[in-house]
């Protein structure tokens, strides 16, 4: 069985050929061994560039196998060093589009849960084109994590006028049943005026509160979790 050694010594090198002489050379047993190997232990290593053209070469290899990939960005997510605006991350991007539109909404739901800011949520994004704030809404409201309510509410703030819209994600956070959703519920109802939005929240946020929370993520996350914000 191949070492993930010579495999990370290949993708380094961007011999892709010889990535490909490999990977058609192994049996479908040992290429399900590689497909986790690559995944888990090859493209941790890698660094942003590393990643992103890795990644690119390896959808082009076999698509359906490697999209998981994706999940190895948690690693750049945590350093601080992704970056979604490089042109390596761009050409992955623009390959998807034209190649596999379906699997955008894949890659972007696997990957959002494990990024570490909401800056890298909004640039992950903006990246894979999310531009309508209807399609935003319908990733984020599906997340759970602090980053990701920021991000949500940041996309709602620009579609403040879309009662519809805002109403929707109000209860579709507030079915998730756990106390930070009801905290993130309460802070739309309040912040959006979503007064038909009839429940008993335990957290309550007072009226000179609200511009507080625009303001940074870290007022934000201090509401999010029941606490006041740093004034």
């Amino acid at each position: 069985m191949i070492k993930s050694d010579i495999i990370l010594a290949i993708i380094r090198s961007k011999d892709w050929n010889e990535l490909t002489r490999l990977f058609q050379s192994a049996s479908n047993a040992e290429f399900r061994k590689m497909e986790t190997m690559v995944r888990e232990r090859v493209m941790p290593q890698l660094t942003n560039e590393e990643f992103w053209v890795a990644y690119l070469h390896l959808l082009q290899y076999r698509r359906q196998a490697f999209l998981p990939c994706i999940l190895a960005i948690v690693g750049l997510a945590k350093a601080g060093t992704l970056d979604t605006s490089c042109k390596e991350a761009q050409e992955v991007s623009r390959w998807l589009h034209d190649n596999s539109p379906e699997s955008v909404v894949k890659i972007v739901r696997m990957a959002v849960p494990l990024l570490t800011t909401a800056g890298q949520i909004e640039g992950f994004l903006r990246l894979f084109e999310f531009h309508d704030e209807r399609e935003c809404v319908a990733v984020l409201v599906k997340e759970s994590t602090p980053y990701a309510y920021y991000a949500l509410f940041n996309v709602l703030r620009h579609a403040a006028d879309n009662q519809p819209l805002l109403r929707s994600a109000c209860l579709a956070i507030m079915k998730k049943n756990d106390d930070m959703s009801f905290n993130m519920a309460s802070l739309l109802r309040s912040y959006f005026d979503l007064n038909d939005i009839k429940s008993t929240f335990s957290l309550q946020i007072e009226p000179y509160e609200l511009s507080y929370i625009e303001q940074s993520y870290d007022n934000f996350e201090h509401i999010l979790k029941g606490k006041r914000p740093k004034l």
